[in-house]
Formats: structure tokens, sequence, C-alpha cells
């Protein structure tokens, strides 16, 4: 299997006390690589795809161990630029118990906000591409990223790329009012989307049926008034129970453009490091569609085992094979799935 697949944003490093320090108290630090698209390409890199970042890292030691991680996961660098001299960087307070996780970022003036419109051959890109995915972390970025993201999806309608879109909202980025009108650009050249009922809701201006009572059924109504106007085929996403810090629960759905909704899960798991599991999701979901786009059941059920199994692994990225995914499924009770 050997699908090109390009996605573009920001690779970061990551900074997290150890033994569940606060970052207030902490000493010492553990470093590591992640962000959004760049750990949705990781795991399908070790699902057996052809990956490419799109991307701009400084031109010193650390834009360079970022370009190492990626190659060590053989995630295609060609399309990654290098200038600036800073490189975007968070920290993670591990929560424990009943203290939940925090992050704090410092990203901005990064590297990828000095990126031009012009930098890229967006036909050499896409025109053997079979799938694009972004996430709404990176339009936040800057005005000059925007610019970039819209060009790679020009290029994606002109050579029928499937693009895939996780809204990923973060207040700490930037406000609804701020983000509302890129949503809403980007979303007429998407095919599947990672969204909840807030995002279609709120982001997207979509309106609810006032009669309607519980969550399920507001979530069904603007999914399939979202996809009545657009090319959306698919909306996927999962429902998260919190029971402690390290100890959470997930479901997983799927509406399909015809009105049909799927659902896995939940499944209960303890938690070594929540940090990219939405993004194990995504990758898993990727994965299935890229197998059969016509059937989303297998992907929402290896999207949701992808993301339970990220949750067991230190890092931002799943960094599993599609063998130990299937394995962990058939332990669960469904040994009835297909490769």
């Amino acid at each position: 299997m050997k699908d090109k697949v390009v996605a573009f944003g920001e690779i970061m490093l990551r900074l997290t006390p150890p033994d569940y320090t606060t970052i207030s108290e902490a000493k010492s630090f553990i470093a590591n690589y992640g962000g959004a698209e760049a750990n949705v390409l990781v795991s399908l890199s070790h699902l057996g795809h052809e990956t490419y970042f799109i991307s701009r890292v400084p031109d010193n030691q650390l834009g360079l161990s970022a370009i190492m991680h990626l190659k060590r996961h053989a995630v295609n660098t060609n399309y990654m630029l290098r200038g600036s001299s800073n490189l975007g960087m968070y920290f993670v307070e591990t929560g424990f118990g009943g203290r939940p996780s925090k992050v704090l970022y410092n990203r901005a003036h990064s590297a990828i906000t000095r990126i031009g419109v012009d930098d890229l051959d967006y036909d050499e890109i896409f025109k053997d591409a079979e799938w694009f995915h972004i996430s709404g972390i990176t339009l936040a970025l800057h005005e000059r990223v925007r610019e970039v993201a819209y060009k790679c999806l020009e290029a994606c309608e002109k050579y029928g790329v499937k693009v895939s879109f996780d809204f990923n909202y973060r207040s700490k980025l930037w406000t609804i009012e701020e983000a509302k009108p890129h949503f809403k650009k980007v979303i007429q050249y998407v095919d599947v989307l990672f969204a909840n009922f807030f995002d279609i809701n709120t982001m997207l201006d979509i309106e609810v049926d006032p009669n309607l009572d519980t969550m399920e059924e507001k979530r069904l109504d603007v999914a399939k008034k979202l996809m009545a106007q657009t090319k959306v085929n698919y909306v996927f996403g999962t429902d998260r129970i919190v029971h402690t810090a390290t100890d959470n629960s997930l479901s997983s759905y799927c509406i399909r453009k015809d009105g049909i909704c799927f659902k896995e899960g939940p499944i209960r798991f303890s938690i070594y490091d929540r940090i990219g599991g939405g993004d194990a999701f995504s990758s898993g979901v990727i994965h299935g569609l890229l197998k059969d786009y016509n059937h989303p059941k297998f992907a929402l059920k290896f999207g949701l085992a992808a993301s339970v199994l990220k949750h067991t692994l230190y890092g931002d990225a799943s960094v599993l094979s599609e063998d130990e995914i299937l394995e962990f499924i058939s332990s669960n009770g469904n040994a009835a799935v297909q490769r």
C-alpha cells in the first residue's frame, strides 16, 4: 500500500515535566516533537502509507531535529522549508487523578508564520496525491499560513485529491469570531470532516432544530444540513467520558451524507499520555477510508481503536502498525474485522 498523503501544518517542540510534576515546579523537561498534522502523518506512515509534510522550520539545530524526528518515522520532508529562527513550542503538564492535564503554548512568530504563498510548487505536490489533511489549528497561526492552506485546497480541487479537515478549534489561539470566516471558507473543499456539534452549529452557523432534545439528535440534524450544503461525505467524531485524568471512556460515530449514523464503543481505558489521541483517531479513519472509501464502518472501528491505543504510548503520535491495531480490535470482541 503506497497512497500519497500530504498534510500542511506546524511541527513543534514539546516539553513535558517528568513524573506528573507541574510546570511551575519543574526542574527539568522531557523533549519531544509533535503537532496535529505531523502526528497524523507519522501514524499513517506506520500504517503503510507514503506521507509528505508541508511546513517551515527554523534553519538551526531545533529545525533540523524536528526534520529528523519526521524522517525517523518515514515521513517525507522534501516539502519542508527552512528559515527564520523560532520553532513553535508547547508545554504539557500531565494530569493525574482529579487534576487535569494542561497545555501552554509558546508559538507566536514561529518559522511557519513566515511561510510565503509562492514558496511551494503546488502542482508538483498535489498532481499525484491521494489525500490532503489539515486542521483548524493551522488556520489559526497567521494570515500567511492561511493563504498557503487555501492554495493547497485549490490544488486539491484541481487534481481531485480527497480533503480531510479537523476543526481542532483552540480558544488559546483565536476567538470564535476570528475563526468563523476561515472555517466557512475551508469547508467548501472538504470531503471528510472531523467535527462535533459545537463545531458545526457554532463555527459554521448551522442552526439546529429547537424541538430536538438529545445531543445525538442535534448532532445528526446539523451534520445532515451541512452535508446537504457542501461536498462533505462523512462527519466523524468521538465522545469522551472523563472518569479521572488517567481513566477515560471513548466512543466514536460517523454520519454519512444520506443521514445514516454508525457508532462504535465505548471503550474504557487507562491513560499514559493523552496528547495526540484525536490525531490518532483521524489517522485511523483516513487509513480505513483509503482502504475502502465507500464503507466507513471499518474506518470508524479502526479509528477508535487507534485512538484508544495511542493513549497508552508516550509522545504525540501513534507508532503502531495495522496488525497491532487489528489485534487489539480482535481481542476486544471484534474478531470478524476484515483487512
